[in-house]
């Protein structure tokens, strides 16, 4: 397994948050979700959810563990980033206001 580092995981992990988004706007709308609401709450759940990829830590059965993405390509060669200079909670607010189409 190839596991590439490179400028094009930042493109890969903003368009997967905008898929995320897109998804949990859509579900909350078809639970009824109060249609003002709907801004708000994705985008105050797609950055918390960034934060813990970007900054947090689990602990598993005593072991202290950061989430991480990473993307497959079709060679199965794996996208990743190490680099603390990209960080996914920057783009939540931006990705939300373009689901949402402002």
């Amino acid at each position: 397994m190839k596991i590439i580092n490179d400028e094009s995981y930042e493109s890969a992990a903003a368009e997967w948050q905008y898929q995320m988004i897109s998804m949990l706007k859509d579900t909350l709308a078809k639970y009824g979700v109060d249609k003002a609401k709907l801004k708000d709450i994705c985008g105050e759940f797609s950055f918390d959810l960034a934060m813990l990829q970007d900054q947090g830590e689990i602990k598993v059965d005593g072991e202290e563990l950061r989430p991480v993405i990473c993307f497959e390509n079709p060679d199965g060669e794996l996208k990743y980033n190490s680099d603390d200079d990209f960080q996914l909670h920057d783009y939540a607010y931006g990705n939300t206001s373009e689901v949402f189409g402002d």
